[in-house]
């Protein structure tokens, strides 16, 4: 049986899901330092109005992530 993820863009606005893993070892070294880290709720706040970004909150902090740092996000399915 394969497993399928999902990542922030797969979201809808003001769900959650808690984060698993990161696809892009480099883009995890600078979301962990943000605050984004394996087994915290990640939940989308909403996309940006271009949809280039994504307005996140994690334990209670806002973030804005970049397109390609919000798909390397791995969430439970």
């Amino acid at each position: 049986m394969q497993r399928r993820y999902r990542t922030v863009p797969d979201l809808k606005q003001n769900e959650s899901a808690l984060t698993l893993a990161f696809t892009d070892p480099t883009l995890a070294g600078k979301l962990t330092a943000m605050g984004v880290l394996p087994g915290v709720r990640i939940e989308l706040v909403r996309p940006a109005p271009f949809g280039e970004a994504y307005y996140v909150k994690v334990d209670g902090v806002r973030l804005a992530l970049r397109e390609e740092e919000a798909a390397s996000i791995l969430l439970e399915a």
